[in-house]
């Protein structure tokens, strides 16, 4: 009798177990739905990403603009000294220092 009860007890196991494997009455359409919007909520991450990314280049090249520009703003100064120089009169050439070896 005790085999009887332990084997009916498996075979019930058995047979929900297989019960269950239609993920307890969901049905595929739900499914399908649900794929969807996570495609279309993929594609929107997707498409922010990408202009995140535009964003961020876009300032990289006004950094790299704004770097050129305070190079040509160093070298100016650079020439306007030279001319300040240039402009203050000759300048005798220093004389010549002999090293003894």
């Amino acid at each position: 009798m005790e085999v009887l009860l332990f084997a009916l007890f498996f075979i019930s196991a058995l047979i929900f177990f297989i019960a269950g494997k239609d993920d307890f009455g969901r049905t595929e359409s739900k499914l399908v739905i649900k794929e969807e919007e996570n495609i279309k909520e993929k594609n929107k991450v997707a498409e922010e990403i990408k202009k995140e990314d535009k964003v961020a280049e876009e300032i990289e090249k006004e950094d790299k603009v704004a770097e050129e520009i305070e190079k040509e703003d160093k070298v100016a100064e650079e020439i306007k000294k030279e001319d300040k120089v240039a402009g203050e009169g000759n300048i005798e050439p220093q004389k010549e220092i002999k090293k003894e070896s």
